[in-house]
């Protein structure tokens, strides 16, 4: 399954490199890309994907703010 989610407050490529880092724990995440200028990450998972606890890890790594926008 991918999802796409809106992460706020991204702005250059250090904060690509953290949340792809983040998401790198996630066994139920096959991949994770991130567009900081737009705050737009495709991620490509499995359905036991926790979300609550990816956007709880997101949001403690910087001062970012996670939307879920749209399953693909």
């Amino acid at each position: 399954m991918k999802t796409t989610i809106t992460i706020r407050g991204t702005h250059c490529k250090a904060c690509k490199a953290l949340i792809e880092d983040v998401c790198s724990d996630f066994k139920e995440i096959a991949s994770c890309t991130v567009d900081f200028a737009t705050g737009k990450t495709d991620i490509e998972h499995t359905d036991e994907l926790n979300w609550d606890e990816l956007k709880r890890e997101i949001e403690s790594a910087g001062d970012y703010k996670v939307e879920l926008a749209h399953n693909i």
